[in-house]
């Protein structure tokens, strides 16, 4: 069964599928990007609010955290650290 991440944004939870398995990129205090060990067409473009270091190890906690739950609790919570806010996340293609 497959595994998401729910990440809370301010337009409500958005989930990404944790496939084969995910990596972060922290870019700058207003984003970053996910990418997928099963995609190599797209990422996940997340635009946010004084995100630090601390949101990059919040996801990759959960992403640990959905690899050792049992196959029924398919979705695991990101809890964003406080002070930061993701506003949106967009799938995007490499280009």
């Amino acid at each position: 069964m497959n595994k998401y991440l729910k990440i809370p944004t301010t337009a409500g939870n958005h989930n990404i599928p944790v496939g084969s398995g995910l990596f972060v990129q922290w870019t700058s205090d207003t984003a970053m990007k996910i990418y997928s060990n099963s995609a190599l067409t797209h990422h996940y473009a997340l635009v946010t609010v004084d995100s630090t270091a601390a949101l990059t190890a919040a996801i990759e906690a959960a992403i640990e955290e959905a690899a050792v739950t049992p196959w029924h609790n398919a979705e695991v919570l990101v809890n964003l650290p406080a002070g930061e806010t993701v506003t949106s996340i967009l799938m995007t293609a490499f280009t």
